[in-house]
């Protein structure tokens, strides 16, 4: 299959998926699991269910992207709408389903780190301008409406991100997130936008063993 009619296909298969933006039923599913420590593309996927719409997702190195599109296809459970953009999830929930679908340079380059204290994990990485910080309670469950923080760390700079210096380690490099010093910035609240016209509401399960990190779960759509 040509490249042309390769991401004829792709853009077809996002109409058909946006097109159900107003079916979605009352649950999203979530079923993820990633190798945090070394490159996995085999055992790494994401799975997701948003009303109708079911995928079964895995990066293809071959091609660089995710067989199952994700990277646009979730748009219709990270939005409210297509015409508002508002979200319905909090930010970091979008970004940390789509690492088991891309390159392991993506986790690398993002400074992507798991730490578990007992059944308690905190999830840190750093995405394009923004620090994302996810941290369960004792049980290991990731609610929706407090567990997931942000802040704001980088500026785009001639198309690429660099840390601000007041956030950087001593000594250390502004392109490197990795060397971002999280005890210099402040984290707020990541939720859904307050605004959006429907959000998904409750927590995720999430694991950490072997280096193996999973998130399952069901959300409720709010409206």
């Amino acid at each position: 299959m040509n490249r042309k009619l390769s991401l004829a296909s792709a853009g077809l298969a996002l109409v058909v998926l946006l097109s159900l933006w107003g079916c979605s039923g009352n649950k999203l599913v979530i079923d993820m699991s990633m190798d945090a420590l070394k490159e996995n593309y085999g055992g790494n996927y994401f799975n997701w269910t948003a009303g109708s719409t079911s995928v079964k997702d895995k990066f293809d190195a071959a091609t660089g992207a995710s067989i199952g599109g994700s990277t646009e296809g979730f748009n219709i459970a990270r939005y409210d709408a297509d015409a508002t953009k508002k979200l319905a999830l909090p930010g970091s929930i979008r970004s940390l389903v789509l690492y088991p679908v891309s390159s392991w340079e993506t986790a690398v380059n993002d400074a992507f780190t798991v730490d578990v204290s007992g059944s308690r994990i905190t999830v840190r990485f750093v995405h394009r301008d923004t620090a994302y910080q996810l941290v369960t309670d004792a049980s290991g469950k990731l609610d929706m409406a407090a567990d997931c923080k942000l802040a704001k760390v980088a500026d785009n700079i001639g198309g690429s991100f660099e840390l601000k210096p007041e956030f950087v380690k001593a000594g250390g490099d502004v392109t490197k997130m990795a060397d971002l010093d999280w005890s210099k910035i402040t984290l707020v609240a990541d939720t859904s936008a307050a605004d959006a016209s429907r959000r998904y509401e409750g927590s995720l399960d999430m694991k950490y063993s072997g280096g193996i990190l999973t998130m399952k779960g069901s959300l409720t759509e709010k409206k």
